[in-house]
């Protein structure tokens, strides 16, 4: 007996080592990559204003104490090109008015827990959330058209849409039934196609595949008989460690190389076939947002409106280095094979036109895309012949 106690108390201290010395540094690893404490190496840029070294003033100088509005991100500072923007919003709000407004930034769950801070916007629990227009799409899925138009739509061809071209309106309609007010925040363009433990050829080998994916890659991934999880970032990294994912959709080529998602062996496809990749939004309680001055609601958009500019280049310059490092971490980068394309190509229409039958609100964004993408596709290819 003396010696079975004995025996229990070594295996419970040998567990404890081993958890605390091997696997939880491992794990953590993985989750800082996701929380932007060991991120690759920041881009080298001039922008100046991307700077968050100094703090935003407590008050403008020699004035009164500024408005503030307090906004929780659904990303943390480091993540490049997602919290990165949240927090460059920060900053770029403060200067663009001499110090008279305020966008406090919150990493996730300082406010409010994460998955809870849609909801305490709408309540206005919150004064406002950084977040990717997918979240919004999860909660009404008419929106999944203002996340992104699959095949065919590009970064221009949106921006024309969103600005010009009737999204905007249409997206305003959406957040007024949500209870919100806001404004696109950033967009990041040409997202990869995700990542795979085995290689495809058919759109057959996605049936029964684990993969991560979210917004309309969910939907259209789950209706070719994949099993879909919504992971958080860190979640799927552990995930795709230990094993328990066949695949993973994540963002663009810089975003993924900076989380740490590489993994040798694995077949990382390009490109995505749904851009732009990811577009950002700035929420607020409809009220809240109503009750800005119309001075406070143009310094906000017009903040918004450079972190568009800033990401867009921004990606474009970083994905050539990100995926040469990719494939120094030995993934195999690769086109999608054209069976596969095609496939999701059908799937997606056949999608469209049955959520267009049954929702109002969708039928009228997708009316409004494709009245405009005939005339500017058109333009685009008398402008940029191949």
């Amino acid at each position: 007996m003396r010696n079975a106690v004995i025996g229990l108390i070594i295996g419970i201290v040998a567990g404890i080592v081993l958890g605390t010395t091997v696997i939880a540094p491992r794990l953590a690893q993985n989750v800082k990559k996701e929380i932007g404490l060991t991120v690759a190496e920041p881009p080298v840029s001039d922008d100046s204003e991307t700077s968050t070294s100094q703090p935003v003033p407590e008050k403008a100088p020699d004035g009164p104490a500024p408005d503030r509005i307090n906004m929780a991100s659904g990303f943390a500072e480091g993540l490049v090109g997602h919290g990165s923007l949240a927090k460059r919003l920060e900053r770029n709000v403060w200067r663009i008015s001499d110090g008279a407004l305020e966008v406090r930034f919150h990493p996730p769950g300082a406010l409010v827990k994460d998955a809870e801070a849609l909801d305490a916007v709408t309540s206005g629990a919150i004064d406002a959330f950084f977040t990717d227009m997918d979240v919004l799409a999860a909660r009404d899925p008419a929106m999944t058209l203002l996340a992104g138009p699959p095949f065919g739509a590009s970064v221009a061809g949106y921006l024309g849409w969103m600005s010009s071209g009737g999204g905007r309106e249409r997206m305003l309609e959406r957040l007024e039934e949500m209870k919100l007010g806001g404004v696109v925040c950033g967009i990041i363009p040409h997202a990869a196609g995700g990542w795979f433990k085995t290689p495809l050829k058919t759109a057959e080998d996605l049936k029964g595949k684990r993969i991560r994916a979210t917004g309309i890659q969910a939907d259209l991934y789950r209706t070719l008989g994949a099993d879909v999880v919504d992971f958080s970032y860190a979640e799927t990294l552990i995930a795709m460690e230990s094993g328990l994912l066949d695949g993973a959709q994540l963002s663009a080529p810089h975003v993924d190389l900076a989380l740490g998602a590489a993994r040798e062996g694995w077949t990382y496809y390009v490109p995505g076939w749904r851009t732009p990749a990811r577009v950002f939004v700035l929420v607020m309680h409809k009220d809240k947002w109503a009750g800005l001055s119309e001075v406070r609601r143009s310094q906000l958009s017009t903040a918004c409106g450079d972190n568009i500019r800033h990401a867009i280049a921004e990606g474009e310059a970083l994905q050539f280095n990100a995926l040469k490092d990719i494939i120094k971490a030995g993934a195999d980068v690769s086109p999608w094979p054209t069976e596969v394309t095609e496939a999701m190509r059908r799937t997606w229409d056949e999608m469209a036109a049955e959520k267009q039958k049954s929702s109002r609100p969708y039928s009228r964004i997708q009316k409004s895309w494709r009245q405009f993408i005939k005339g500017q596709s058109i333009w685009e290819e008398l402008a940029r012949p191949q």
